[in-house]
């Protein structure tokens, strides 16, 4: 679909027509004057632009959401610094009045050809932050909610709430000309639904303790237990805890408002309501004992990924692993109708979810290889996946793994839209699965997005054999029961071939290609073929990690030296020969030998070749650094691996004597403007 550089989106929405309307920034974030505000219309397709409209003043200004009514026009909701933005003659709020440096809210309606019928700031003398949602019912008035910082926010006579303190939610409605109809401050959130009688459902999570949130009597859950979700011994914080809160569709009543969350919180990703006015919560939460119903799809909590190491000097906090959640909330805010977890054995989450006919569509970032409806491999994770849920919460549909984030659902083409940083995709969630789930870096299980020559690689999918084929010492075969991987249509050598894996090496004749088609024969009974098309470079290089190690088992190593601050644990051998851990550390003064690959057309080398005794000598210089210093580390050697796959380089480090514990250490290959650095910085290498 469309392609937009130096974009950010934050919202997208397809009218019924299936034109698809974005709103975001443009420009480079980082200071002030870099980005603009910006709401394009797009045809159904995304390749012709039907409007793109520009929401800026000389400051920094981000469009945070959109709506649309059933005109075309669109509402948009979002947050500056200029003091110049382009309001409209008559505006609600004509001047900026928050204080210099912070955001100012500002509220915007667009006819169907992009024409700005009103633009206006809005929060008066105080802060209105980043974030928040827009909703427009039929009569064309607009509800914004958002966070507000200070005083001075226009609360209106006789609104549900008119809250004091310093930091506070709000709702504010506008009619269809721009101007003040009511404003609350003290009920909002940072997510809205509408319902048939415009009353307004809003959303978002309570952080560090209780707010302002007015809760009411009969809520479903009136309290929580407040616990710490991050930071470390020395400077934690809490949790989120998740709240829904109705009020009428004239803010004067607080129809219900309740907390839905656990020990460990919950924070909301999204909210829907159904003709009923049911409300629908989806989100991500660490909590073991969220609310959940007996009747849905995965009452239980399953999410048992062990914690992260202990690093630095101070260990961080973990708290229980995340699982993604679904609760529909009864109209009355009273009780449950359903409520249900939705992960795997590791970290998962609910990061979008959308009622519709056919069932709620949600998406969200999955770890769990045993995510409900998911065929990917683990060393593929952690990935943006789609399901579907039937309505009632009790069944899921097949999950599929798509690029980018999830932002709307296209109900006029029955697809998920989503954004990769670049580009806008429309994604069918009812296409087969690809053959191909990720083409990994073989060294070190790293995503690879560019090929070198002769470099290793690990492509995985559902399903390639019904078991396993082994080869003879130093043969690599290129086609095996079917099964091939062409390189621009030159077959590289496999060698390994399992049920969900293929190692191949990308052929050394690839160098000099600006790309490389790598392409995917299977079976007819294993599969349709599968492609990817990627950039070939020079040199790739990536160290070989100990990936046996789990990082949470470093809790029990010695103390002594540097203390381990988190790098990545190569696949490292002290002078004797023996595998180096924090339990087996190398002697000072001793040399340590790690293996690097990707290093591209270094010399004669041949395509699935073994290196031969001894190890020809790198022609390329390598260096080593410990956090910028040179006096560290010295490289001693840098030979190709005897009797290894040609490709792969041992590099012989001596640490200086003066130094123990937990060494970080970084290598480059090549000199100069040419110098490349290996993918794998602050490699741990365990002294004594």
């Amino acid at each position: 679909m469309a392609n937009l550089p130096n974009t950010g989106i934050n919202a997208v929405q397809a009218d019924s027509a299936g034109n698809i309307l974005v709103a975001g920034y443009q420009g480079t974030m980082g200071s002030a004057a870099t980005y603009d505000a910006f709401v394009m219309k797009l045809s159904p397709d995304g390749t012709k632009v039907l409007y793109s409209t520009r929401l800026a003043g000389s400051k920094s200004d981000i469009a945070s959401a959109l709506a649309l009514d059933a005109t075309g026009a669109v509402y948009v909701f979002g947050q500056t610094q200029s003091p110049d933005f382009p309001v409209t003659p008559g505006a609600m709020q004509a001047t900026f009045q928050a204080p210099p440096n912070q955001g100012q809210g500002f509220a915007a309606k667009l006819d169907p050809q992009g024409n700005v019928v009103y633009a206006t700031y809005i929060g008066g003398t105080a802060e209105v932050g980043p974030g928040g949602a827009i909703g427009v019912d039929a009569a064309g008035d607009a509800y914004i909610t958002g966070q507000t910082d200070g005083g001075g926010f226009p609360t209106t006579p006789g609104a549900a709430v008119a809250s004091t303190a310093t930091n506070s939610w709000f709702v504010m409605k506008l009619d269809p000309t721009g101007k003040l109809l009511a404003a609350a401050r003290g009920a909002g959130g940072l997510l809205m639904a509408l319902d048939s009688q415009d009353n307004v459902y809003v959303t978002a999570a309570d952080i560090d303790g209780p707010g302002d949130v007015p809760i009411t009597p009969g809520a479903f859950q009136s309290t929580y237990g407040l616990m710490v979700c991050g930071g470390d011994v020395q400077l934690a914080f809490g949790c989120g805890y998740q709240f829904v809160t109705k009020l009428n569709s004239s803010l004067t009543q607080v129809v219900y408002s309740t907390y839905i969350a656990g020990r460990y919180g919950a924070v909301p990703a999204a909210i829907s309501v159904d003709a009923q006015g049911n409300a629908l919560v989806a989100g991500a939460t660490n909590s073991p004992d969220y609310p959940t119903t007996p009747n849905a799809f995965q009452p239980y909590y399953l999410a048992n990924a062990p914690p992260g190491p202990s690093v630095g000097l101070f260990g961080p906090i973990y708290p229980p692993p995340a699982s993604g959640y679904i609760t529909k909330l009864n109209a009355a805010g009273t009780g449950q109708l359903y409520s249900t977890y939705f992960s795997g054995s590791q970290t998962d989450t609910v990061s979008f979810a959308a009622i519709t006919t056919g069932g709620i569509y949600f998406a969200g970032r999955a770890g769990s290889a045993d995510l409900p409806g998911l065929e990917v491999p683990q060393p593929c994770l952690p990935e943006t996946y789609v399901t579907r849920m039937s309505l009632d919460g009790s069944s899921v549909t097949a999950a599929h793994i798509v690029n980018g984030t999830v932002l709307a659902w296209d109900e006029a083409a029955s697809a998920i839209l989503t954004w990769n940083g670049s580009q806008l995709v429309s994604f069918d969630p009812s296409a087969p699965p690809p053959a191909i789930s990720c083409i990994l870096d073989a060294a070190d299980q790293q995503p690879v997005t560019a090929i070198a020559p002769g470099e290793l690689l690990s492509i995985y999918g559902p399903h390639f054999l019904n078991g396993a084929e082994s080869f003879p010492p130093g043969q690599f075969p290129r086609s095996v029961l079917g099964i091939s991987v062409n390189f621009n249509s030159l077959a590289g050598p496999l060698l390994y071939v399992g049920a969900q894996q293929i190692n191949v090496q990308a052929p050394f004749e690839i160098s000099g290609s600006s790309q490389v088609t790598v392409g995917l024969t299977l079976p007819p009974t294993a599969g349709v073929a599968d492609s990817m098309t990627m950039p070939v470079v020079a040199m790739n290089p990536a160290a070989f990690l100990n990936l046996s190690i789990p990082l949470y088992s470093l809790d029990t190593c010695p103390l002594d030296g540097l203390v381990y601050n988190g790098g990545p644990l190569p696949l490292a051998f002290n002078s004797d020969g023996t595998v180096n851990t924090c339990t087996n550390p190398a002697a000072a003064g001793s040399t340590v030998a790690v293996l690097i690959q990707g290093l591209g057309l270094t010399g004669p080398a041949v395509t699935g070749g073994i290196n031969a005794t001894p190890g020809a000598p790198l022609t390329l210089p390598v260096t080593a650094t410990s956090f910028g210093a040179t006096n560290v580390a010295t490289v001693v050697s840098a030979n190709a691996l005897a009797g290894s796959p040609s490709g792969i380089w041992q590099i012989g480090l001596q640490i200086a004597r003066n130094n123990d514990g937990a060494i970080p250490i970084s290598l480059a290959v090549g000199s100069g403007s040419a110098s490349v650095a290996v993918r794998d910085a602050n490699l741990t290498i365990w002294m004594k």
